[in-house]
């Protein structure tokens, strides 16, 4: 049988193990799995075996020859910080990689394409006016005036894949990839101090680079910014919500109608010139003296906004094509029960809104 000695890796990673680790667990010297995983020393039927067993992936996992990408092929994330530690970004690529072997698999049977209605835009084309791009995609997607009551669901009908896994760290929001035969997939992170107000900006965000960024530039996180604010926050509809005086309770009155959070709100209403730069800095610190530049008041939050497209396609499999759980499971490499919470099958979001080959 061959084996895909890349497949040792992203399995590895996919645990957040090291080298070290794994090789103790194997009993195996460190410099032998390194030589494993470089492709020096031949998995064998035998240390497939022995790593199924130590990762908890099925052999078959190690036969995949998907291809594997790392972070900045074509991978755009968000996050708060620079400091998020390389293992945990090793593990969260790892990840991604695996959701994306299994997506592909998944859709075989399924008429996304015909339903995906994101294209790349050319920025150029538009001379750098990103504010008139978003308008432009708001129009396309059939977006009326005012707040989007949910971007999960505008990106999962545009034919976006959102995933929501815990990332392991609060310092990295979510990321995004176009990597064909794919789909645009969209991760989110699952982690508690992240509030559904900082979900839909990072999904506005995600969507922009999706758009706009088919090559990296120096100015892409500034356009995605933008893309996100104005595609959230039209310009032409919240200016008047934003005209001075700007408060406090201002911000706070406006969030739970516009679904952003309130630092947004005050960034908009400074790129918008409706207030000054001594103004913005004055509130932002009035906002950091209260707490909420790192958490806005909890009886403002917005509601949770959970995606179903993805457990829709596997329920579809289920009553519609026949498959099992265990069969599902078999197919997309990965071992039953992680497969049931991996997925989430048990949490009842969508009914079923696929329609199979």
């Amino acid at each position: 049988m061959a084996y895909n000695h890349q497949m040792v890796t992203l399995a590895r990673e996919s645990r957040g193990l090291t080298q070290t680790d794994l090789a103790t667990q194997l009993g195996i010297l460190q410099g032998t799995l390194s030589k494993v995983e470089s492709g020096d020393i031949a998995v064998t039927d035998d240390l497939a075996k022995r790593f199924s067993r130590s990762l908890k992936y099925p052999v078959t996992f190690f036969e995949q020859n998907d291809p594997v990408y790392p972070f900045g092929a074509s991978t755009f994330y968000h996050r708060k910080q620079q400091s998020v530690p390389s293992g945990i970004l090793r593990r969260i690529e790892a990840r991604v990689n695996i959701y994306r072997f299994q997506i592909v698999r998944l859709l075989r049977a399924t008429d996304m394409d015909r339903r995906n209605r994101f294209k790349r835009i050319d920025v150029a084309e538009h001379r750098g006016k990103i504010e008139d791009i978003a308008g432009l995609v708001r129009a396309a997607w059939m977006r009326p005036s005012g707040p989007i009551p949910n971007v999960t669901r505008m990106i999962e009908d545009n034919g976006g894949i959102v995933v929501r896994f815990s990332f392991g760290t609060a310092k990295m929001f979510g990321l995004s990839e176009w990597i064909p035969p794919a789909p645009p997939l969209f991760f989110l992170n699952d982690h508690p101090e992240i509030t559904s107000d900082r979900d839909r900006f990072t999904l506005a965000h995600e969507a922009g680079h999706i758009l706009l960024h088919a090559l990296p530039n120096p100015n892409m996180e500034q356009e995605a910014n933008r893309f996100a604010a104005e595609l959230l926050m039209p310009s032409r509809e919240i200016r008047s919500h934003i005209s001075t005086p700007v408060k406090l309770y201002t911000l706070a009155k406006l969030k739970p109608y516009w679904k952003v959070s309130m630092g947004a709100l005050l960034s908009r209403a400074r790129d918008l010139g409706t207030i000054s730069e001594n103004q913005f800095v004055y509130l932002r610190i009035q906002l950091q003296q209260k707490g909420y530049a790192h958490r806005e008041p909890p009886e403002l939050d917005i509601p949770p906004e959970h995606p179903t497209l993805l457990d829709e396609i596997i329920k579809a499999h289920v009553h519609n094509l026949g498959y099992g759980y265990a069969d599902l499971a078999r197919m997309l490499n990965v071992e039953l029960p992680e497969f049931r919470s991996q997925y989430r099958l048990d949490d009842g979001f969508g009914g079923l809104r696929v329609v199979t080959a």
